[in-house]
């Protein structure tokens, strides 16, 4: 983790924030996907002049996937990712390939 420099970190982080405010949504997921939903009531800002973003409080709750709001926290904070934790079918990101590739090639878990 030591190794992956702060410019590779933020366009990951990107790519999340992107997928967090594409797959947000009002209306509940079916029931059957429930567990791998969290339900809250912020959104995401749009980037300020220097990239950033912020939760906003909004009067409706927003349904996001589990596996982005993870991977978003883990990378906002600096944190590791290993390899059992992305075997984890809780934490799959299948569904976003792109964002998969790069965290597999950023945190080691596959050949790059």
């Amino acid at each position: 983790m030591d190794d992956v420099s702060q410019q590779d970190r933020a366009a990951l982080l990107a790519l999340v924030d992107e997928a967090l405010r594409n797959e947000g949504r009002t209306e509940p997921p079916p029931e059957a996907e429930r567990d791998a939903w969290l339900k809250g009531d912020i959104e995401w800002s749009v980037p300020d002049e220097h990239g950033w973003i912020a939760m906003v409080p909004v009067r409706t709750e927003i349904w996001s996937p589990k596996a982005l709001v993870a991977l978003q926290t883990t990378l906002r904070s600096g944190g590791t990712l290993g390899r059992m934790s992305m075997d984890d079918p809780r934490h799959s990101l299948a569904r976003w390939p792109a964002i998969e590739a790069a965290v597999r090639r950023m945190f080691g878990t596959v050949e790059a």
